[in-house]
């Protein structure tokens, strides 16, 4: 989730300062909170299976393989 939250946040910020830089002196908010709403929708929505496998790649770099259980008295062979 954060990873999702960061990487939309990315997206907006760069939304809003390319917006301001076309856009400055007089900025349209309209188009341009209707511009924001869609990218806050669809950017996690598309990006949310990408950040569960960077976050399970992160988890597995952090903590390493786990080793096997086995239940009491199970054989090894």
């Amino acid at each position: 989730m954060v990873i999702n939250y960061a990487i939309t946040m990315v997206a907006w910020v760069a939304l809003l300062v390319a917006w301001l830089v076309v856009d400055l002196p007089d900025v349209r908010v309209a188009p341009l909170l209707l511009t924001s709403f869609a990218v806050i929708l669809v950017v996690p929505t598309l990006f949310y299976p990408f950040s569960k496998t960077i976050w399970a790649a992160v988890e597995y770099l952090a903590s390493g393989p786990q080793p096997e259980v086995r239940a009491e008295g199970e054989e090894l062979w």
